[in-house]
């Protein structure tokens, strides 16, 4: 199979660049992407790194992200990210856990999407489910199947404890070759 992957925003230090909490979005999702690449290059598939990481603003990353994923035809594109605004700053033992965002209920990327939030659900995060947002800007503009991973809130104490990196990766590589 053929991937587009990306971490959402800019690096750490640069406009644009995501939440922050008890995790930073743009290192972690940037960690994370590079172990789902490099486990799926392993198993024999082709991945492309879209991540953009200096555009001036947050509009021109958008923008430049779609442009590397759509100079390639692959299976799914993937967009990954970390959520923010749970307010639990206090443990409470309940994740407020991970979502995958789709276009449309249509989209060819709804079975995956379903496949990816129940993988890293398993994890020991709470699963939130497969939502649908047709205004997300890659998700409007990319040519191929896309999802948006938010796998899960940086700014929740209990997230930020049951959040594995390895086990996650693991889980995404799953269900995306199943």
């Amino acid at each position: 199979m053929k991937f587009n992957i990306h971490a959402g925003h800019n690096k750490k230090g640069a406009v644009a660049s995501g939440a922050v909490g008890f995790l930073d979005e743009s290192t972690e999702a940037r960690l994370l992407k590079r172990l789902i690449k490099k486990r799926l290059i392993e198993k024999g598939h082709t991945v492309y790194d879209c991540t953009v990481n200096n555009a001036p603003g947050v509009t021109a990353n958008l923008e430049q992200i779609v442009a590397k994923c759509n100079a390639h035809v692959v299976d799914y594109d993937i967009s990954i990210h970390f959520n923010a605004g749970s307010g639990g700053k206090t443990a409470n033992q309940k994740t407020t856990g991970t979502e995958v965002y789709i276009y449309s209920g249509s989209s060819k990327a709804s079975a995956m999407a379903k496949k990816v939030v129940d993988a890293i659900a398993g994890t020991g995060l709470t699963n939130r489910g497969v939502k649908v947002n047709p205004g997300l800007y890659v998700l409007k503009h990319t040519k191929n199947p896309a999802m948006l991973v938010e796998v899960c809130f940086v700014d929740d104490i209990d997230d930020y404890h049951a959040y594995d990196r390895s086990a996650v990766a693991d889980a995404v590589v799953k269900a995306l070759l199943s």
